[in-house]
């Protein structure tokens, strides 16, 4: 077993709700208000989680169903920030071959982890501004057959529209904790990003 599947295992073990990849470093500050559902950003996040229960109305989602969803996500500035500082060091051509493999990853780990949004109710309950094109979104998710809803928190960030850059469920954030597991995968093999396209490719 590869040690991105490996991580896909244990992800998907703690994160009942499911969810997709992403990116952004965080260091929230409790802010009580409010939630303001007519924000930019909690639309965005109330139309992606809309899509997603739409197209699971199959129990599927199709790659153009995933890519749908994802178009919502700043799907490269994720590539960029899951490899932190190594991301300077590669060549143009290296970090074009990377971002190609990481869209592909992200369109698989997504239709893999959003199942768990099957029938789901997705309601906003809070939105953290963390400064003019920047913002927490809080939601609540309440799925068939779980009477406790699961509370989910979306990173959203504005760099001409909004984009969802990083994803919370049971106190794990996504994007940073899939950078850890690249960052071991790169330290594995001193450095080689083939290696990594390799194993996030397989």
């Amino acid at each position: 077993m590869t040690q991105a599947k490996g991580f896909t295992q244990k992800l998907r073990a703690r994160m009942a709700a499911g969810a997709f990849i992403a990116t952004g470093a965080l260091a929230l500050a409790p802010l009580a208000q409010a939630a303001n559902e007519d924000h930019d950003a909690a639309l965005l996040v109330t139309d992606t989680a809309s899509q997603a229960v739409t197209a699971l109305d199959d129990q599927i989602i199709s790659d153009d169903e995933a890519d749908r969803v994802l178009s919502n996500v700043d799907i490269d500035a994720v590539a960029k920030f899951t490899l932190g500082n190594k991301w300077a060091d590669l060549s143009a051509d290296e970090q074009s071959r990377y971002v190609d493999a990481f869209k592909v990853f992200a369109r698989n780990q997504m239709k893999e982890h959003l199942s768990g949004l099957s029938g789901a109710d997705v309601t906003v309950t809070d939105v953290v501004p963390r400064g003019d094109k920047d913002a927490i979104v809080v939601t609540q998710v309440r799925t068939a057959g779980n009477d406790l809803p699961q509370e989910m928190s979306w990173r959203v960030v504005a760099n001409g529209s909004w984009h969802i850059v990083d994803i919370q469920a049971q106190d794990i954030w996504f994007a940073i904790e899939q950078r850890a597991q690249f960052g071991a995968i790169l330290d594995r093999n001193n450095g080689d990003i083939d290696a990594l396209i390799n194993e996030i490719s397989s």
